[in-house]
């Protein structure tokens, strides 16, 4: 007779139990090491604000074509999952939550909007889940304490902090302030606001707008624009493009600038003789010379058939960030998913000096980019890094 057990159950029975859990287990772990990195990228793919989020999502597309193409990481191929989020904060949580715990990804990237971006920082950080923005500029981003996310680019505090020191240099004192319904725009601006009136300016506004005609015409009405010296526009490129077609038709001969939002083809490439010789923050020096970017820009236009902007070099490089960050972990780090999310964060907080297309990327205590912002001006349809003194 087989004698029973302390649970209760034969000591055959509990034995073959214990096999099955443990042949589970390891056919688990098994189908886990064979699985490609599977990375999230949540962005706006449709609506106005596509025009940040295809070349987004097209940086990030040409990293990972490039990554497998030489071998994947460690025997495994890297695999985007791609979400559209429209630029609207409401889809953001059925998105990242299908992300996460449908579609299993290792890490999220994005999205290309501040407020949607917070919504997917705030459930990355209750999942565990590493999340990346290479577009988001909102300082608050990094200081609400997540050791989750992570940004690749300047954010707004440092962005505005060039532009006034600009500014400043060519004896600008007052300027007039026009910005974006967004959260890019009202954020932006008041950052903008605050610091230039701190060094001794002065600012009329900021004065909000949306995306039409009518709106861009009364808030250059009541911004005061012949008093002021330079119009500011912190909004993005389908705002920034009417508010300069009105400051053009009222024939504003002041300096026009404005922030990384504007650093899109949709604004300077778009042909509006209005942009022309507006100066804006940039942080990607197109033209740089050094090697990363040069093969970058070759591989992007022959596999897109056009030129890549800030945002799809940011994209590039955080993907292949995020690929040198696996290739490091440890493989007895890697025992399943929720191990090698952990162990992906770690690395990311200690990595230093990962040179790519936009430069060298490291990150400060707090998961914010350390690099220097550029200004560029815009001209004949492209962007034209200033020099020092310009």
């Amino acid at each position: 007779m087989t004698k029973p057990t302390t649970s209760g159950l034969p000591a055959g029975t509990l034995l073959q139990a214990v096999i099955v859990a443990a042949l589970i287990v390891s056919s688990i772990a098994a189908a886990w090491a064979e699985a490609p990195w599977r990375i999230g990228v949540i962005g706006a793919l449709s609506g106005p604000k596509s025009v940040y989020g295809r070349p987004h999502l097209q940086g990030a597309t040409l990293a990972a074509a490039e990554i497998n193409t030489a071998g994947g990481i460690a025997g495994r191929s890297l695999e985007l999952v791609p979400v559209d989020d429209r630029g609207e904060m409401r889809l953001v949580g059925d998105l990242m939550t299908d992300l996460i715990y449908r579609k299993n990804v290792l890490a999220v990237l994005g999205s290309v909007d501040s407020g949607c971006t917070h919504v997917a920082a705030m459930i990355a950080v209750k999942a565990h889940v590493p999340h990346l923005t290479s577009v988001a500029t909102d300082p608050s981003l990094t200081r609400a304490g997540s050791p989750w996310t992570f940004r690749t680019l300047a954010d707004d505090d440092r962005q505005a902090a060039a532009l006034v020191d600009w500014l400043w240099r060519r004896g600008v004192k007052t300027v007039s302030l026009l910005a974006g319904e967004s959260r890019y725009g009202r954020m932006g601006a008041r950052i903008f606001a605050r610091q230039f009136r701190e060094k001794g300016g002065t600012v009329v506004g900021p004065l909000f707008m949306a995306a039409t005609a009518e709106s861009a015409s009364q808030a250059v009405a009541r911004g005061s624009i012949g008093q002021s010296q330079a119009v500011v526009l912190w909004m993005l490129a389908p705002e920034g493009l009417l508010a300069a077609a009105e400051l053009g038709r009222i024939g504003f001969a002041g300096m026009i600038a404005g922030g990384d939002g504007l650093a899109s083809p949709a604004f300077y490439g778009s042909g509006s003789r209005a942009v022309e010789g507006a100066v804006v923050t940039c942080p990607y020096v197109a033209d740089s010379a050094a090697p990363e970017n040069t093969a970058f820009r070759r591989a992007y236009r022959s596999r897109f058939g056009t030129e890549a902007d800030s945002f799809a070099a940011h994209a590039y490089d955080t993907i292949r960030l995020i690929a040198t960050a696996i290739a490091s972990m440890p493989a007895d780090k890697q025992p399943d998913l929720a191990e090698s999310r952990a162990g992906l964060q770690k690395i990311l907080v200690d990595i230093r000096n990962v040179k790519g297309a936009t430069g060298e990327i490291a990150f400060d205590a707090t998961g914010n980019d350390t690099r220097d912002v550029r200004l560029a001006e815009c001209r004949n349809g492209s962007l034209r890094i200033l020099g020092a003194g310009e």
